[in-house]
Order: C-alpha cells, then sequence, then structure tokens
C-alpha cells in the first residue's frame, strides 16, 4: 500500500464538506495549505484525506476534518494500516482530527490520538426517499407550516449566487453572525467557494407582495450539499418562509442526484429552537466523534544505557 500526495480529487464515497475538493480549492484561493492523501493499493483507492495545515505560534498543525474517506466495505486492518501510515506523509506537525463517528474516534484512539472535545450533533437530510416518503417523516408542526407557508402565496425563487446580486444576503448573514454570536465560516470562504466551483453555489429566495423576505444558500459537492447561510426577516418568520425554502431546495436538490443535505449542528442546549427546525424537517441526529490530538511518543531526553556483556 502506498500514501500519496494528490491533486485535489473525489473522495471514493460520499463525503461532507470538508473531505470534498470544492472545499480544498476554495481555501487554497484564501491562501491555506491543503494537502490531499490517497492510500492506493494495486491501483485501486482504498481511502483518502484532506489534510489543512494550521500554525498557532511555532507549532504546525495537519488537521484532517471528518476523514479520512474509506472505501466501502474495508477490513478494519486495512483501515489500521491506512491511519497508521497517513501521519508518514506529513512528518513535520502534530496531527489533530475530528473524527466522523464514534467508530472512527475509536480508530484514531488505537493509533494513539486523545479526546479534546466532545463531537458535535449534526443534522443530515437524507433525500434519497421519494418525496412523499420526506414528507411524511416530518414532525406534525413542521409540515404544518409548511402548508402555511404553500398557502400564503410566497413566490420562490432560485438563482446560481452572484456576489453583486447576492451582496445583501452577505451583509445579513454578518450582522447575524454578530448578533446571535455564532461562529461560522468567513464570509470570504463563500466568495471564494462560489468563484473556484462555478454552478456549485445556489440561492432559494422566497418574495411576498414583490418583497424579498428569506433567503437560503446552499453549497452543493459531490452527490452531497450543506446548508450554508439561511435568513429569514419578520414577515418570513410570521409567514414560515423558511420552511418552505427548505422543502423546496431539498426537493430540487434530489432531483439532481444530491443524496443528502447536512443541515449542520442540532445543539439542543444553545440553539434549541434551531434544532427543533432542522429534525422537524425529518433529517436525521448524526453524533460526531470527538475531536482529537495525536500525542507524540514521549523521547527521553537521557536515554537509559543498557549495559553489554564484556
Amino acid at each position: 500500500m502506498d500514501i500519496l500526495l494528490t491533486d485535489f480529487s473525489a473522495p471514493p464515497a460520499s463525503a461532507p464538506l470538508h473531505q470534498q475538493p470544492q472545499y480544498a480549492r476554495a481555501l487554497r484561493a484564501l491562501g491555506v495549505t491543503v494537502q490531499t492523501l490517497r492510500a492506493v493499493q494495486d491501483g485501486h483507492t482504498l481511502a483518502q484525506a484532506q489534510v489543512v495545515e494550521r500554525r498557532i505560534g511555532p507549532l504546525t498543525f495537519h488537521w484532517m476534518p471528518r476523514g479520512p474517506i474509506w472505501r466501502s466495505n474495508l477490513p478494519p486492518a486495512s483501515c489500521h494500516a491506512i491511519l497508521s501510515a497517513l501521519p508518514l506523509a506529513l512528518p513535520r506537525g502534530l496531527w489533530l482530527a475530528n473524527a466522523a463517528t464514534e467508530a472512527d474516534g475509536d480508530q484514531l484512539a488505537a493509533q494513539g490520538y486523545r479526546a479534546l472535545i466532545p463531537g458535535q450533533t449534526l443534522a443530515e437530510l437524507d433525500l434519497r426517499p421519494p418525496q412523499a416518503m420526506r414528507l411524511a417523516a416530518q414532525h406534525g408542526k413542521w409540515r404544518n407550516r409548511l402548508r402555511h407557508a404553500q398557502a400564503a402565496g410566497l413566490v420562490i425563487i432560485e438563482t446560481s449566487f452572484d456576489p453583486n446580486r447576492h451582496s445583501a444576503l452577505l451583509r445579513q448573514e454578518a450582522v447575524q453572525q454578530r448578533t446571535c454570536r455564532y461562529r461560522a465560516l468567513p464570509l470570504a470562504f463563500t466568495l471564494a467557494y462560489a468563484a473556484q466551483n462555478p454552478g456549485t453555489v445556489q440561492v432559494w429566495s422566497a418574495h411576498h407582495k414583490a418583497e424579498s423576505i428569506a433567503h437560503l444558500l446552499i453549497l452543493t459537492h459531490g452527490d452531497t450539499a450543506t446548508y450554508h447561510i439561511g435568513w429569514t426577516g419578520s414577515e418570513g418568520r410570521r409567514l414560515s418562509a423558511h420552511t418552505l425554502l427548505l422543502w423546496e431546495a431539498a426537493t430540487a436538490l434530489a432531483d439532481r442526484g444530491i443524496v443528502r443535505l447536512d443541515l449542520g449542528p442540532a445543539d439542543s442546549v444553545q440553539s434549541p429552537g434551531l434544532a427543533r427546525f432542522k429534525l422537524g424537517s425529518g433529517a436525521l441526529a448524526q453524533r460526531l466523534g470527538p475531536s482529537m490530538l495525536a500525542w507524540p511518543r514521549a523521547v527521553p531526553l537521557f536515554p537509559k544505557r543498557h549495559k553489554h556483556a564484556a
């Protein structure tokens, strides 16, 4: 088995945003170093990991968010061998990983990684079932709000993201981040993502009586997509516009072959209302593994001297 440094390329299975080449291209445009490591055996890709370089003072960190992405049905022994070999490809620096699942966290722990922060809970909307099944999976109150919005005479328009046309949405998002005090990718990332990956950023907007009352911006990457920015004004909240936007966007994405929409964190403690909205759509709560640090093996400053037979 070989670990190859390769150009940005599609992973061997469905993957979240952080392990997609579109994400890497956007970061590279912002001056961030991103490496793609691919485990190959007999010409076949076994796994792939995108690793982001971060510097904190004099320290260099290699951050592997929700990776590697494994080929299906890979034996545990192969996973173990790949995790052992990855750091050898980028030996200078400490390795950080956000485990994609608890099971991945256990595999990383076996390689000497230590948990630093518990994993988040995400809301993931499966777009593979037919529309009727996705509608039935919604919570009753969420479905009622959808019907309310559908009867309100809203006009839904989908457009490709344009930095000039949608500059107001970016300003609204900046205000939301300051007001609600939540952390998100910088707006420069949105601009870089759109510039480096044409046709992958879509905006759904709701209009009522010629007034724009809500927006939803989604990033697409391979056969998955990510809910990236959402904004709703007071009239939009009154008319449940965001509920209709999410339903219309999910339906359009499903028709285009997207299999999963990542709705982001579903924190029932810090943001219970937002968590209810996301999970009410029929999304399932997915628990990530912890954020972990590969603890370097201690090397004694003064190695013990061994006596040799005379």
